[in-house]
């Protein structure tokens, strides 16, 4: 009945492509063939490279993370749509989103056994009416049938990240994350909508990782391709 349903209200209401607006699937095929996808990466923090391989950014100073995976990059048309929804809940961009996240997940490692989203501080889910990266991380926990984390939060209300420089990026966040109780899953993913610096992964993996977590990997929608410094 419930496969019935779904079926009557897809033929009512068919899906339409979050970027273009045509009929039919949630990203038509025109549309994918042309958004900034992020072929080629390093493996631990998902930077853009020539071929795949490991930047020599964490090959110096290896991250706290054993994988990054971000489908797209932050560029145009990905990076409207992202802000679209995250600051202003255009609603109908999430399953065209979830549609681009869930391209990466094929590429994650085979033994993760949990889900979490990257936390965001009480002020501002209140101010915002929503934290982004939750609405992304249940359907993927679903998808994977694995637990999604509780007891997981930002205990510190900081400055948004995009607003600050490299250095300020890696200061503001610590001590900024906080698990509630110990975390009895050896490999977490951390779901987000975007990677620029990283400091929010790192911080937050430390966090997991001091909370018994032995490995921590990393699922974002886009990879900003630089920071500023």
């Amino acid at each position: 009945m419930k496969r019935l349903a779904t079926l009557l209200f897809d033929q009512l209401f068919p899906p339409r492509c979050g970027f273009c607006g045509t009929p039919g699937s949630v990203v038509c095929a025109g549309c994918l063939d042309d958004l900034p996808h992020n072929h080629a990466s390093c493996e631990l923090c998902a930077r853009p490279l020539a071929v795949d391989g490991i930047c020599g950014a964490c090959q110096s100073k290896p991250p706290p993370f054993i994988r990054v995976v971000a489908p797209m990059l932050y560029a145009y048309p990905v990076d409207a749509a992202i802000r679209a929804f995250k600051f202003r809940y255009v609603e109908h961009r999430l399953p065209s989103l979830l549609h681009l996240l869930r391209r990466g997940v094929a590429e994650l490692p085979d033994d993760i056994d949990a889900v979490v989203a990257m936390p965001m501080h009480w002020r501002r889910r209140v101010g915002r009416g929503f934290n982004q990266a939750a609405l992304l991380a249940g359907p993927v926990a679903r998808d994977l049938e694995l637990p999604l984390l509780d007891g997981v939060a930002k205990t510190r209300h900081t400055r948004p990240q995009s607003t600050l420089s490299g250095r300020d990026r890696r200061r503001n966040l610590v001590g900024a994350f906080a698990c509630a109780r110990r975390i009895p899953f050896r490999h977490v993913l951390i779901v987000d909508d975007v990677f620029t610096s990283g400091q929010s992964a790192r911080h937050l993996a430390h966090a997991l990782r001091a909370a018994g977590a032995q490995s921590v990997s990393v699922l974002v929608l886009a990879r900003a391709r630089q920071v500023r410094v």
